[in-house]
């Protein structure tokens, strides 16, 4: 009896709530939902940038003590130890409490606020970079959705520019917003092709035309000055065939590898030998920095004369938006082009035989060189690929391209029903975004045609 005594207190000790809450205290080498939980909410106040991966390490437990600290000066008495345990997590988890970290507005910097800028550049209330910087524009930004939502009589809601209890459930990713009439990609109706507007597209500048005709069936800032990243390539390409001998075996030069350590490679290397076509496929397939470098100095004696090249054809082919200083599209503030100029270039460059095979090409084989063995290259686009959800029947080409400062940026083609399509947009916040906008592009194209 007594060893049953004894063995009940120990239950009832396990199950007392003291028990409960030692069980729940979070410090370093916690693992699991509860710190994913603790982890967010630091975020949200303010107190922790990465994002949460459920590990409880020195980073959660200095983003731990700064609540601590912070919550001291508020008038709650905490030890500073990094340690979640119960008197932390319960002023922590108090929104009352920590109203005053959770509520930010101007001059707040940090992840919540580039996640904020990140969902009103989605929404299309903000036109500019999710910098983490809560400025007078995201302020700006921030009062004219919460003007739409009291608009529509949100609850609570206050045009106020402050990321309050009320404003943040409705910028939540997955928020249902449909009742506010927003226009902006993620509501778009793709059954109604032809009902695309500016607002509905991700991307900053688009276009679309007829093959046919050259004639443009839809634009969005087609003559706004951008960056065009990688779509560069495609005029690197059109003057490397117009000087022919494809067939050419080349000798690499020292400028092949000047470039930046950041840039896309095919790889090849100074001094290999291969055949300028197997060159031509590596710049557009692998979209390589390197071979473009090559490219240049082969055709051109040096890269700088190269880029002449490239300015004078521009001029030629009457893309007045357009200058390169660099044969490849890595970022340079005065390297820049329009949705319209890169369209006439890949309306230009698709009528050669030899443009359009390699930019169209899904794989091809290098031939061996003295480096290395044979190298097949891929297209990884996804509108291309069959197996992806963001492919596009019929779609082909050309060229891709993507910086920090350009976004994403893509030039492609699609034929239908005996029609051929161009389009072309620049600075989509990410590759998925930009598939969607030459789904859409496409699409309005062909329905617009079908029903002239």
């Amino acid at each position: 009896m007594k060893r049953f005594i004894a063995l009940f207190c120990v239950l009832l000790l396990f199950a007392s709530p003291a028990a409960a809450q030692q069980l729940k205290m979070l410090t370093i080498g916690s693992s699991g939902e509860a710190v994913v939980k603790l982890q967010q909410r630091l975020c949200d106040a303010g107190f922790l940038s990465a994002p949460p991966d459920g590990r409880y390490g020195q980073g959660t437990s200095a983003a731990v003590t700064s609540a601590q600290k912070a919550l001291n000066e508020k008038g709650h008495p905490l030890a500073a130890d990094g340690i979640a345990g119960q008197a932390t997590l319960k002023l922590l988890y108090d929104d009352e409490v920590m109203r005053p970290f959770l509520d930010f507005s101007i001059g707040s910097v940090g992840k919540r606020v580039q996640d904020m800028q990140i969902r009103l550049i989605d929404l299309k209330f903000l036109d500019g970079a999710a910098d983490g910087h809560f400025g007078e524009q995201t302020y700006e930004a921030l009062k004219a959705f919460q003007e739409t939502l009291s608009r529509h009589h949100a609850e609570g809601v206050a045009v106020n520019g402050v990321m309050d209890a009320a404003t943040r459930p409705w910028l939540a990713p997955g928020s249902d917003l449909f009742p506010f009439q927003i226009q902006a990609p993620e509501f778009f109706d793709d059954s109604r092709p032809l009902g695309l507007t500016d607002k509905f597209l991700n991307a900053d500048a688009a276009v679309v035309a007829d093959a046919s005709s050259g004639r443009i069936l839809f634009a969005k800032n087609a003559d706004k000055r951008m960056y065009p990243a990688s779509t560069t390539k495609m005029m690197t390409l059109l003057l490397a065939i117009e000087r022919g001998r494809l067939d050419e075996v080349v000798e690499l030069p020292a400028s092949t590898a000047k470039v930046a350590k950041d840039s896309s490679l095919v790889p090849v290397y100074p001094g290999e030998k291969m055949t300028m076509r197997d060159l031509l496929y590596g710049l557009m397939i692998r979209s390589g920095n390197d071979a473009a470098n090559a490219v240049a100095e082969i055709c051109a004696g040096s890269v700088a004369e190269f880029v002449k090249m490239m300015n004078r054809k521009a001029v030629q082919l009457g893309m007045s938006g357009t200058n390169f200083t660099n044969p490849h599209g890595y970022h340079d503030p005065d390297h820049y082009s329009t949705a319209r100029d890169l369209l006439v270039l890949a309306l230009t460059g698709m009528k050669d035989p030899d443009f359009r095979r390699i930019s169209t090409a899904l794989s091809y084989t290098m031939q061996p060189t003295t480096k290395r063995g044979a190298l097949t290259i891929n297209n990884t686009n996804e509108l291309l690929n069959l197996a992806s959800p963001k492919f596009y029947d019929g779609a082909y080409g050309i060229k891709s391209g993507y910086t920090g400062a350009a976004g994403f940026c893509y030039v492609g083609a699609a034929q239908k029903d005996g029609s051929t399509l161009y389009a072309a947009i620049l600075k989509s916040r990410t590759r998925n975004r930009g598939w969607d906008d030459m789904k859409r592009l496409f699409n309005y194209g062909f329905t617009f045609l079908k029903k002239q």
